[in-house]
């Protein structure tokens, strides 16, 4: 992933946050003012209504009922007790039986339109009013429209607002990223250079002093955490750049068993000066694939392996192996070594912290497995094993690609080479 990439993508991010958060305030405001407009709608018509009622209510015995107004009509109808019509505004539809139960302002339909009947009872019969919402629902449907108009620009304006910020406030933090990774790299470059000399001299001294054995032990020592000290500089040189900009891996299918091979091939030699037995058992026949950069899965084998042969004590055994279930593949080494306590399990991917007291490892390959296991979607599995020792798994999604030959690409599914094999989807 690129620098300016990553800029985009943390401004992306940060775009995508405000407008959603600001899309969430907008809703909730919208809908309080929706709300509250058609209470206010609906308690004007209702004021309106109530106030033609009690001007007729002052004039019992029949008054003349004038003409509608047609922007805001309000329509009467008198009824005698039985529920006649007596008169009516001029106009007016003919009145529901309905309307005549209505105890409160009601809403119903009349002829129609949506109005709100009320009735006001006096001593020889009913008034029966209604007046029309078509204004009210028109100013709540304008409103709506508004907001549905307005809302999507409003945040389209947010969003580029936000994504202008993000990139302009990333900028800062990239640079000093980048500073850091930069001196990161060039520390590692500096301490590397002086204990390659001293790693190479104090090997040209024991050579020159193996035969009298003058300062040999002294010697060896040195070497022997000369080259202990660069492992542990190259191992923190990898987390750094890693924390400091994760890589974007390029996805490629890898056929896990045989990266397990070329893995359990490079330490045998390692496993025979330990008096280890190292042992790869074989795999399926079906190539168990997963998606991830090849030099990935070699670090983590190389990882697991190195742990393995360092705790386990000379005459036990180490297995490793890889099994392809129906959607997922599970890469396992095994070891008869002093295993790992339970209460230290959930720290052994820390830096710097080791499983066990036993050993000289710097506590530094967990925490790059982890960090490898995380970045290629895996999940591990620690379990104890029988009669002593530990059992270190990661389990993947099996890949949907299929191995297929470069020279050959219309045959079948291969393993191709003594590395980790490459596929084309």
């Amino acid at each position: 992933m690129t620098v300016a990439a990553g800029i985009t993508r943390h401004a992306l991010r940060t775009a995508v946050v405000t407008t959603a958060a600001v899309g969430a305030l907008i809703l909730v405001l919208c809908v309080a003012v929706d709300v509250i407009v058609a209470h206010t709608l609906r308690s004007s018509a209702e004021s309106r209504l109530s106030t033609e009622l009690s001007q007729l209510m002052r004039a019992p015995g029949g008054p003349t009922l004038r003409e509608p107004d047609l922007d805001d009509p309000v329509l009467v109808w008198e009824t005698d007790p039985s529920g006649r019509v007596v008169q009516s505004t001029p106009g007016a539809p003919a009145l529901p039986a309905a309307a005549l139960q209505a105890t409160s302002p009601t809403e119903m339909s009349v002829a129609g339109g949506d109005v709100l009947v009320e009735v006001a009872s006096f001593a020889t019969g009913r008034w029966v009013g209604a007046v029309s919402l078509t204004a009210e629902t028109s100013s709540l449907t304008a409103l709506l429209v508004t907001e549905a108009v307005v809302g999507p620009i409003l945040l389209a304006v947010v969003f580029c607002g936000a994504f202008i910020v993000g990139r302009n406030a990333a900028s800062p933090i990239d640079r000093a990223r980048r500073r850091q990774l930069e001196f990161t790299a060039d520390a590692s470059h500096e301490l590397r250079t002086p204990l390659a000399v001293i790693e190479a001299e104090t090997s040209l001294a024991l050579a020159n002093l193996r035969a009298s054995g003058a300062d040999f032990g002294t010697l060896n020592r040195v070497a022997a955490e000369t080259q202990r000290m660069r492992m542990i500089v190259e191992d923190l040189l990898w987390l750094s750049r890693f924390d400091a900009m994760p890589p974007d891996p390029t996805v490629e299918p890898v056929d896990a068993a045989t990266a397990v091979e070329v893995g359990a091939r490079r330490f045998t030699t390692i496993a025979e000066l330990a008096g280890v037995d190292l042992e790869s058992l074989p795999g399926q026949a079906t190539p168990a694939l997963i998606d991830a950069p090849a030099e990935w899965i070699d670090r983590l084998i190389g990882v697991l392996l190195d742990n393995a042969c360092r705790y386990t004590p000379a005459g036990g055994h180490v297995r490793i192996s890889v099994t392809r279930e129906r959607h997922h593949v599970r890469l396992t080494v095994s070891d008869t070594g002093p295993g790992i306590p339970v209460e230290r399990r959930g720290q052994i991917f820390e830096r710097f912290h080791r499983g066990t007291s036993d050993g000289d490892g710097a506590g530094l390959g967990l925490a790059i497995g982890n960090a490898i296991v995380a970045a290629t979607h895996g999940r591990w599995q620690i379990e104890d094993v029988p009669g002593g020792g530990i059992s270190v798994g990661v389990v993947w999604p099996v890949s949907r690609a299929r191995l297929v030959d470069p020279d050959d690409p219309q045959g079948g599914a291969r393993t191709l080479g003594d590395r980790a094999a490459r596929v084309r989807e």
